[in-house]
Parts: C-alpha cells; structure tokens; sequence
C-alpha cells in the first residue's frame, strides 16, 4: 500500500438555491471583496444577494474580471482589496473569476507581485497564508472550487500560463449552486462540461492516483454522463435542466478534487501551452484534444474509464462495459469536439504550433507522446 495525502475543501454546500447561504457565512464585521464574471453582475441573483448580504449588515465591495486573469489585472485587485482592507474575498463565476478570487485572497497575505511567485516565472514560494475565500462557480467545467492553484496567463510568443500554488490556497468553502448556471449559454455549457470531462479521465489513469482519486473519478463520470443529456439532448429549457446542471456541477466539482490529488495529463499539457500562444478559451483546447489524445492512449493500453464511458453514454450509468465500448466514448467525444471551433480560429498558425509543441508536457499521464505525436494531435484539430 502506498501512502498518501488527500485534499479537499473544509466545507462544501450543494443544491439548489444554496448561494442564498453566503449572508449567513460572512462575518458583518469583516469587509467581503467580491468578484464576479460580468454577466453575474447584471443577474437578478446578484440583485438578491447583494440585497440579502446589506440587510446582513455586511460591508461588500465588488469588482469583475472578464476572460482568463493575468497577472496585472490579479495585482491591480488586490490592491483595490488593501484598500478596502477586506477580510475575505469570494469568488462568484466561471473558471476563470475563481482563479483570480483565490489568487487575490493569497496575495492579500503576500508582498510584491503576484507574478513573483508564479510557478516556472517567479523566484518566490508563496507562503501558504490567505484570507478566507468562499468560491462559487456558475459553469460547470474547471474545477476551481476544489483546486490549490490559482491559473493566470499572458498571451503571446513569449506568453506563459502558469500557476499560483499551495495546498492552504484550496478555498475554504465551495457552494455549488446550479441555479448560477441556468442562463450559461450552450456553447459555453458544452466547453465547460469536456474540461471537467477530461479532468476526470485523465486523473482517472494518472500515474499519480490514489484509491480516493480513482473512487471518486469514476462517481464523476457517472455524473458527467447522466448530466451530458443537457447538450447531448438539447434540454437546456427542459423541466430536467436544474437537475441536469447539478449533475455537471457536482462532475466538475469532483473533477476539481481528484486533479488536485492526482494532477492530469497530456490533455492539459497541450492545453496550458494552447492558452499561452493563442486566445483559445481553456474549455475548447481541452475539447479538442481530448478524444485526440485518449485515441493514443487506447492505441496502447485498455483503458478502464473509457470502458465505462462508453457503456454508460449508450446503455445508462448502471451498464456493464463490454470489450468494444471504449469507441463508443471516443465517438461521444469526437461528436461532442465537432461542435468546437477549430484552434486556427483562435491564432494557432505554423508559427504558433513549435512553441506549443515545445511547451508541451506529458506529466502523470500512462504514455509519453512524442513531439510528433503532439504536433500532428495539433495540427488536425
């Protein structure tokens, strides 16, 4: 038996209307600095709850963040945070409204730029203190309210996309809420649900996994299935839509768990390189990669996930896999990748792709793909 350790968040609400629990969290005599993707911000949610958190007595200051964080934008809200000398940040948005939340909670408690303690950028190791921060996502997909690192990016040739990180940076409460998701649009739903989905298989087979990884991988996949009907059906006005959405909710949320425990794969080793070269939204660089990279994998090895995939997107969650059934997942997910735009829509041109390819990384994942292996993965998505 190997050891090992296992994070998680110190508490988790998940249902429906459970956001209308944050006034009862917040401590009036601490002032709470929110951030919010910007269509939040125009929600009657947002109306309600700000309403709900005044007549708490609570002092709220809130800013937006629009697109994936960079480390200026990361500084230059912390900054108006000092300011209002908050005490606790929450995080109320997708993928990316979350990372700049847990970043600003970390370097509220830092000096400097956060750019110093990039991970492969800064010369710094931050030194685990934080704030407190409350994380409620409104996509399904990136996990972020589960994580220890906090992603920021600055596109471009010479462009990273790297991590703020530490096992204390988890946020200290996750409230799935899916009733935030309701009006995400579908092309977003569906991005957002195949980053989740990868998520979950590549710490699935990662080398790095433990039996609470590989549990609650496979409990995530039974949920990503079942919720997948909400794309895969078009039941996004449906009486099931709510019910659909936890399911994807609660499939990322576990996602967010088993990548911080297990870590991922090539999937995500293309995918970080993708986000620093071009303007691909991270949701669609995994979509498309993914049936490419576990065509490879299957290629080589017999992959239980895939397996159970299949079986449970054609014959229903309580199927039993059948030899032939990790195409059927394969198939699902080149259907599903068919609906993306291609990565030339986003500025990845022949001049892009070396810089990808070289950045590329294939940690924990079963395989090791060559440089030409990623480079044709690339170059026919």
């Amino acid at each position: 038996m190997n050891p090992f350790k296992h994070l998680s968040n110190p508490v988790l609400y998940s249902g429906s209307r459970e956001i209308n629990r944050l006034s009862g969290l917040l401590d009036p005599a601490t002032p709470v600095f929110f951030i919010t993707g910007a269509h939040f911000a125009d929600t009657p949610a947002w109306q309600t709850l700000e309403s709900r958190l005044r007549g708490a007595g609570c002092r709220v200051q809130r800013q937006t963040v629009h697109g994936e964080p960079d480390p200026d934008i990361v500084d230059d809200l912390t900054e108006q945070a000092e300011r209002f000398n908050a005490g606790c940040v929450v995080g109320i948005g997708g993928g990316s409204v979350l990372d700049a939340g847990k970043a600003v909670a970390a370097m509220l408690c830092q000096e400097g730029s956060v750019l110093d303690y990039l991970e492969g950028v800064g010369t710094k190791e931050p030194e685990g203190k934080t704030v407190p921060f409350i994380a409620a996502p409104t996509t399904a997909g990136t996990g972020s309210e589960a994580t220890k690192n906090a992603v920021l990016s600055r596109p471009g040739p010479a462009g990273f996309k790297k991590s703020l990180r530490h096992d204390a940076f988890i946020p200290s409460t996750a409230i799935i809420d899916p009733e935030l998701a309701m009006g995400c649009p579908p092309e977003i739903t569906l991005a957002c649900a195949l980053d989740a989905l990868s998520q979950l298989l590549e710490s699935r087979v990662s080398t790095a996994g433990t039996p609470l990884t590989q549990a609650l991988s496979r409990q995530g996949l039974r949920l990503f299935v079942r919720g997948s009907r909400l794309f895969s059906d078009n039941l996004y006005q449906s009486r099931l839509a709510l019910s659909l959405r936890w399911d994807l909710a609660m499939a990322a949320y576990l996602s967010g768990v088993t990548l911080a425990n297990a870590g991922l794969g090539t999937v995500h080793g293309i995918a970080g390189p993708l986000g620093a070269f071009t303007c691909v939204p991270h949701g669609v660089a995994c979509g498309k990669l993914l049936p490419q990279v576990f065509t490879i994998l299957s290629q080589e090895m017999q992959v239980e996930a895939l397996d159970e995939l299949g079986a449970w997107l054609s014959r229903g969650v309580d199927a039993i896999p059948q030899p032939d059934d990790f195409q059927i997942a394969l198939d699902y997910m080149n259907s599903w990748a068919d609906q993306l735009p291609k990565l030339s829509e986003y500025g990845l041109t022949e001049q892009t792709l070396d810089g990808v390819v070289k950045a590329s990384a294939n940690k924990n994942f079963p395989i090791q793909l060559s440089v030409q292996q990623i480079r044709d993965v690339l170059s026919c998505i």
